[in-house]
């Protein structure tokens, strides 16, 4: 780590382009080969390049743990925006910094470095590297208020993360020193380890599915804690920490719905987002008629492929059948029907793929069957009288392929990707 961080010193920090893609160049190049980020890093941090951050906003920054979260759906401010990378690291966040504070924040509140601790570095490496990112946000953005926020505790009763066991006293320890480098910083610091420790301090199996990570409820805490920072007024939903109401308009579908933050790109408060976590079809009719028992003003589904392929690391197929799509999206909009008639729905296309990548290379050819999908797609949306939107046109290049600059995986897509998806969208999400 301490080598990375020499290497980027030495390039020096440049500027970034207003053009996504140079992200990736962007963060490739101060990191050396040995040391890339992931994919969905940079499809997270190109989307971040393509959104605007000003002084009145209020940052949530860091790994996972900030990245799973809704915030401004739980405080009901647009004005709350969500920076956080699934498997971040403090590097990370350093590379990557400069697109928040480019905009001068009102506020910054990080928690980073779990990540790290698992990659087996100690609490004084990693403290020492958050103290760095600190004095780097304070010289870049010197008028932000920066609250540091502790590690939470973890439960290896889970047996879910290897990497973690073991390491409880490298959190506790680590705490007492990222407390004192917020006093040398003159930051403020949110304890939130003893919201969040049981008696034997571990993280309460009530508050997590894994041992890592946060349910609803563990968020409800979380925003509780930092509340008196951003509205000691605010009232959270009872019931539900991340409510849907007659007002919003809820995009419905699978991964690609879950990606990027769509009430900044529509910069629409009402504009929310509700995916499962696999990529197929299949899932869509239950998780439409969850959502639609909310009654939301209007629901814009993402129909996907179907088929398995999780030898490939999916399970998306390109073998996948335009009637069977058809079949699942029909049932998608009667279960919305049946349980909220006054929703108004709109039907997307499919989204292409690029079969270049090679976990994709069975999608190769199948241009015709998903223009045949998405003919019987607007078939269906005429039939009930839906709003149609072809994505698939304005993302698809000559080869019937989701667009080079639009994906680093051949599925997922880059910030680019999300605003051309976003531009189409316009006309029918306002």
């Amino acid at each position: 780590m301490k080598k990375i961080a020499f290497i980027a010193s030495l390039l020096g920090i440049c500027a970034f382009t207003s053009n996504a893609q140079a992200i990736y160049d962007y963060l490739s190049e101060k990191a050396p080969e040995a040391y890339k980020y992931n994919d969905y890093y940079y499809q997270r941090a190109s989307h971040f390049a393509e959104l605007p951050v000003d002084n009145d906003d209020i940052i949530i920054l860091g790994n996972s743990l900030s990245d799973n979260g809704r915030w401004n759906e739980a405080f009901n401010d647009a004005n709350i925006k969500n920076r956080g990378i699934i498997s971040d690291v403090v590097q990370g966040v350093s590379d990557r910094i400069e697109l928040i504070t480019k905009g001068q924040p009102k506020k910054i509140f990080l928690l980073i470095g779990v990540n790290d601790v698992s990659h087996h570095l100690t609490p004084d490496s990693i403290t020492t590297a958050v103290e760095k990112l600190i004095v780097k946000i304070k010289t870049l953005s010197p008028n932000t208020e920066l609250y540091l926020q502790s590690w939470l505790p973890i439960n290896n009763d889970f047996k879910r993360y290897k990497n973690m066991i073991g390491k409880e006293m490298t959190i506790f320890h680590g705490n007492v020193m990222l407390e004192q480098v917020a006093r040398r910083q003159g930051v403020t610091w949110v304890n939130l380890f003893p919201a969040f420790a049981d008696k034997e301090m571990k993280l309460p199996k009530h508050l997590t599915n894994d041992g890592l990570h946060l349910n609803d409820e563990g968020y409800r805490i979380w925003c509780q804690e930092i509340a008196k920072y951003i509205n000691p007024d605010v009232k959270f939903n009872p019931t539900d920490l991340y409510p849907i109401d007659s007002d919003d308009i809820v995009l419905v579908g699978n991964q690609l719905i879950g990606g990027p933050e769509w009430h900044e790109l529509f910069n629409n408060a009402n504009v929310k987002s509700r995916n499962s976590w696999g990529d197929v079809v299949e899932n869509l009719p239950a998780l439409a008629k969850t959502v639609a028992k909310k009654a939301p003003k209007q629901i814009v589904l993402l129909p996907s492929y179907n088929g398995k392929n999780l030898a490939k690391g999916h399970n998306l197929s390109g073998a996948f059948a335009a009637d069977s799509i058809v079949a699942y999206v029909e049932q998608a909009i009667n279960n919305i029907k049946e349980v909220s008639p006054n929703t108004s729905i709109v039907l997307q296309s499919l989204i292409p793929v690029n079969s270049t990548y090679e976990k994709y290379a069975d999608f190769k050819g199948t241009k015709k069957e998903a223009l045949k999908a998405n003919k019987k797609l607007q078939k269906l949306a005429k039939k009930y009288k839906l709003e149609w939107v072809d994505v698939y046109s304005a993302m698809v290049d000559e080869n019937g392929d989701l667009k080079a600059e639009y994906t680093n995986d051949g599925f997922k897509l880059m910030g680019k990707g999300y605003t051309a998806w976003s531009n189409a969208l316009k006309a029918v999400i306002k």
